[in-house]
């Protein structure tokens, strides 16, 4: 492996040479006159484009972009304009630096938020949250895989008073900047509750949408049925595993996230924004025509639409103080949006 890929100092996540390899092999990036041609070709890009701030990103940095847009240089252009866009339009989901001085820090001692440090076969890094946020700039500088997978732990939580709680405008607006800014592909969400609502809802809306889709879909009602999902070699030993506790592996992603080296990267990449005075009128219009203030044009893609329906449905139908008593028999015949269902089942939901 050369030095431009390497897992961060700390080691706090990990991916062999055999990842790598793999990786940019899969995408056309194995031969390294390939590879360093296409950097070559973003960092030209780059420098004639006068909206954008900054112009000297990393190649490594540059070599992700290309992997999370899967080789294509076109969307690799896109998904670091979109970045810059969306730092400039909606700056205020960038302005936390130090994670220990922010509004995040009184959510910190309520549950884990956590990176397990070892991927799955499949390469594919697991997040696993409980009450938390993410850390998308950290994974975007350091990490190296497929996609990520998240675990929602919602064992020890009220379901119903966490998600009536969630703030819906700001998840759509959010996960735009994770799918398309970061360029994250999220290859599985597993929802680890013994709720029957949670579990039947998400029976419910799997055939609505793709196979594909549903399939990364999951109900992991026991720690089992967890380890069915996920292998116990990477799990933490709270759920069986042979990995760190999650309280370990929280408290390191936390000095992480709050160091001088982590606080000066969210300083130079919060840099990364656009001066919309130097755009093209035509080609913001084309690209972004909606978006300022509101994103109101982005589904954050295809993932991002179905989490946000998805949460969004179950939110306001707890609102509602609705019981969910429906069989699989009967979802099938139910109409093919949410909207309609609900207008069906007499449920407002607020959107």
């Amino acid at each position: 492996m050369d030095d431009t890929i390497r897992e961060p100092e700390d080691h706090f996540i990990r991916f062999g040479p055999e990842v790598v390899e793999e990786i940019r092999r899969e995408y056309n990036l194995d031969k390294k006159e390939v590879r360093e041609e296409s950097i070559a070709i973003i960092e030209k890009w780059l420098k004639s484009q006068d909206h954008l701030v900054k112009k000297d990103f990393s190649k490594a940095y540059i070599e992700r972009c290309i992997v999370t847009s899967k080789s294509s240089l076109e969307r690799t252009k896109k998904q670091i304009d979109k970045m810059a866009t969306f730092k400039t339009l909606v700056p205020k989901y960038f302005q936390v630096t130090n994670i220990l001085d922010s509004d995040v820090t009184p959510i910190l001692d309520t549950g884990y938020l956590t990176l397990l440090p070892t991927l799955t076969k499949e390469y594919h890094r697991v997040s696993v949250l409980k009450l938390k946020s993410t850390a998308a700039e950290y994974l975007k500088s350091h990490d190296y895989c497929r996609g990520y997978v998240l675990v929602c732990d919602l064992m020890d939580a009220n379901t119903a008073d966490v998600l009536s709680k969630l703030n819906l405008v700001e998840l759509q607006q959010f996960l735009p900047i994770l799918t398309e800014g970061y360029g994250t592909k999220i290859k599985g969400i597993i929802f680890l509750t013994s709720s029957k609502f949670i579990d039947g809802f998400i029976k419910i809306i799997k055939p609505f949408f793709s196979e594909k889709i549903a399939n990364r879909l999951h109900v992991a009602p026991t720690l089992e049925a967890l380890r069915e999902l996920l292998s116990e070699d990477i799990l933490p030993e709270e759920y069986g595993g042979k990995g760190p506790s999650l309280a370990a592996l929280h408290e390191k992603l936390v000095k992480q996230l709050s160091s001088e080296k982590h606080q000066a990267l969210m300083k130079e990449m919060n840099t990364a924004r656009t001066d919309e005075t130097k755009r093209q009128r035509d080609k913001f219009n084309e690209q972004y025509m909606g978006m300022p203030g509101e994103l109101r044009s982005f589904t954050g893609g295809i993932y991002a639409g179905v989490l946000f329906r998805t949460l969004n449905t179950i939110t306001c139908v707890i609102a509602q103080t609705m019981i969910l008593r429906i069989s699989l028999t009967d979802s099938q015949q139910f109409p093919q949006t949410t909207h309609e269902w609900a207008e069906q089942k007499h449920v407002n939901l607020l959107v």
